[in-house]
Formats: C-alpha cells, structure tokens, sequence
C-alpha cells in the first residue's frame, strides 16, 4: 500500500473506515479557500463559459444579454461551483471531535464520478452567493473502476443569498479507491495515444462551424418531439492548453493551488495534496490534469481532464438548443470514463420526453470519444417558455427530486 507524504498508511476501505466517515453527514465543512468569484460579475460570467469553450452572447456580451427576455446578464448554470463566500461555521464539542480527527479517506485516491444539480433561480451580476457544505451520504460500492470495491461519498453544497434563499444546489459524487490498487489495475495504462491527420482536423473544425446557437428565437414545447436528437458538438481534443484556459475560468478548486509563496502557504494548510515530483520538489497532487508523468505513476496513459468540464459540456449543448428564454432546471451527470489528453469528444442528445403540463423537456447526453467510447452521460431538465417574449418559470426548490448517485 502506498505511504502518504508523512509515512503513514492510509486505512483499509471497509466498514469500519466507512463508520468514521458517515459520521461527518450533516456537519457543515470549514472551508478556508476564497472562490475565484466572491462577488457575481458579467467578466466572471464570461470568463467561465469561455473556460469551457462557449461563446453564447447570453453569458458573454453584456449589451446582448439585457435586451433578452431576462433583462440583464445571467451566469451560465454551473457557474456557482466556481462562486460565493462560505458561511461562517460554528461546530458543537461532538461536532467538532469528529471533524478534528482527521479525514478517515486520507490518502486514499480520489475520482469525481458524478454530480447532480438543482437550480431555483438565475444569477446575477452583483449577487453574493453564501455557500455551505457538508457530507450528504457515504457508502461502499463495488466497481470495475481502480481495481474493485470503492467508497462512494455525495456531499451537498448549497448557494443561497443572505436571507436563505436558494440559487443553486449541487451533489458532488467521489469515487474513493486505493491508488495502489489503482495502479495496479492500469487497465488503461496501454491505451493508444489518438493521432490526427490533416483530414480528421479538416472534419473537427467542420463541426466547430456547425455548431448553432439558437439565441433568442424561442423554443416552445409544442415544437420540439420526442426522439429528436442534438448536436453531435465537439469539444478538444483535450489538451494542456484547454487545461489551462478551463483554470483561468474557474480557478484553482476547493484544494487551492497558486504560484510560489502563495503554493507554499497552501502546502502548510493542506500538507497531504502535496506530493514530490519526478525532480525532488513539493508539487500539487492535481498535476494529474496537466502531467502525464505523474498521471502515469498512478496508472494512467496520460494526463485526464476533471469530470465537472464534460458535465459543462453537455450542459453546454442543451443551452445551444434551447434558447435565451428557456432554463437549465436539474441536471444529473455521471462520468464513466477517462478524458485524456488528445482525445476529442463529440457531445450528442436526444429529447427523452415532454411533459406539456409542466413546460419541461427532458434531455439525455452524453458524450464519446475518437474510439467511440462514451465516457459521460447526463440526464437534463429544461423548463421552455410558455410564450414569446417571455422567460421560463421556474418552480420552486423540492428537495425530494434529487437524484441517485451511482457508482463508476
């Protein structure tokens, strides 16, 4: 079993790691990195589509954005993960025990599988978002992904504005699996690095110059069928560069990063994300997104992307076809495979189901690679307008409707 930095061996994922773990449900998180945007902002807006490379004028041109039918600019819907100020936590004694005793998970890898989303209302330019965390659940699962059996962990984050009022729900799922066994399991480790001719990058920029936005021509439920089908819209091939354009729309993360002495005060809050690189100096462990070398000491053909920029992805698809007017209302994303460097990936959908009653169109996606592999999948709600000239209704927050996480 791998040492950690410090020389201590991570526990064995079983039941009695996982009785430690669940005791963290429910108690808020002490979260000490500020997020990339504290105070919504139209740059911040435009800033963060592009990292994921979407150019709709709604999220990036401020005149184009007051003149629709919402009346100001608006956040593309995924852009509080990146956003808010934290909540001032105050543990209990007992609260407080638990959370000090150390992160039973600790040096124990981890993959981000899945996230599901809710969104009661828009941002906007000028809003503070208040965000709280905490564990939502916590189980053993078997899977084929890093050699076998894994933990699964939700946790649920939350924006509101000051008073409690929702802007955004998020349940991010972690797959926890043993680097070592990881490692070991390489079932990746000899897969065929993609190579392009003139003719492959000739049909990429093709559907680059295909893509449409439709804009403010409304969609309206009567129009749109079950069975009809979106895109395919490219997105890569994946590379360091869109790895770095992705960091300089949202930031660093929940882990921070930064350069020089900002990196070394980070490394003193969290000592364990901090591992020695291939030349004998302290590195982030998140180097995985952009280092091949270390990517493949932990088992990997090459440096991957993070799950959360193909959920952008799809999600960036069903806003290309609904319109300025309709709303992205929940989304349920699952990631299934890895996205390497050099892979593209073509994201399609497909109208699932209506339901005229409620104005809301249901939305499978997915995305899949050069080899054609699908490595995300996500299921979309999108509330459509009820007329022209008008913006979708968005009902009210039920906390029932969440759905299931599930397991690589």
């Amino acid at each position: 079993m791998t040492e950690t930095w410090s020389g201590r061996k991570p526990r064995e994922l079983n039941e009695e790691t996982m009785e430690d773990v669940r005791q963290r449900i429910g108690i808020p998180v002490r979260y000490s990195p500020r997020s990339h945007n504290e105070i919504s902002s139209t740059d911040s807006f435009r800033h963060f589509a592009l990292g994921y490379g979407d150019d709709n004028p709604l999220y990036t041109e401020l005149s184009y954005a007051a003149a629709s039918s919402w009346g100001s600019s608006i956040a593309p819907p995924l852009y509080p993960f990146v956003s808010g100020l934290t909540r001032e936590v105050r543990w209990s004694d007992a609260e407080r025990a638990i959370m000090k005793s150390g992160d039973p998970l600790a040096g124990i890898g981890q993959y981000m599988c899945g996230e599901r989303w809710l969104f009661p209302r828009p941002v906007r330019s000028g809003d503070v978002l208040w965000r709280t965390r905490c564990l939502f659940s916590a189980d053993l699962k078997p899977s084929s992904f890093g050699g076998g059996t894994g933990a699964l962990l939700s946790h649920r984050v939350s924006w509101e504005d000051e008073a409690g009022a929702p802007y955004a729900f998020r349940f991010l799922d972690f797959w926890h699996a043993d680097r070592e066994k990881s490692s070991k399991a390489g079932k990746n480790r000899q897969l065929e690095r993609p190579n392009y001719s003139d003719e492959d990058l000739e049909r990429l920029d093709a559907c680059y110059e295909a893509e449409e936005v439709r804009g403010p021509k409304p969609r309206l439920v009567a129009e749109v069928a079950a069975g009809e089908t979106l895109g395919p819209m490219v997105k890569g091939p994946l590379s360091v560069t869109e790895i770095l354009a992705w960091h300089a729309g949202v930031g660093w993360g929940e882990y921070g990063g930064g350069a020089s002495k900002v990196a070394y005060k980070n490394r003193k809050r969290v000592p364990k994300f901090y591992l020695k690189n291939q030349l004998g100096f302290w590195d982030s462990a998140q180097r995985c997104h952009w280092d091949d070398e270390w990517a493949q000491r932990m088992g990997h053909p090459a440096a991957y992307d993070y799950g959360v920029m193909r959920t952008n992805w799809m999600v960036n698809l069903v806003t290309n076809w609904m319109g300025d007017d309709a709303w992205i209302w929940k989304v349920s994303a699952s990631v299934r495979k890895f996205n390497y460097h050099g892979d593209v990936h073509f994201i399609s959908g497909v109208v699932r189901e209506l339901d005229a009653a409620d104005n809301t169109v249901t939305i499978d996606a997915w995305g899949e690679n050069q080899r054609g592999e699908r490595t995300c999948d996500a299921r979309i709600v999108v509330i459509l307008p009820l007329a022209a000239g008008t913006h979708a209704e968005i009902p009210a927050y039920d906390p029932d409707q969440v759905p299931e996480a599930s397991a690589p």
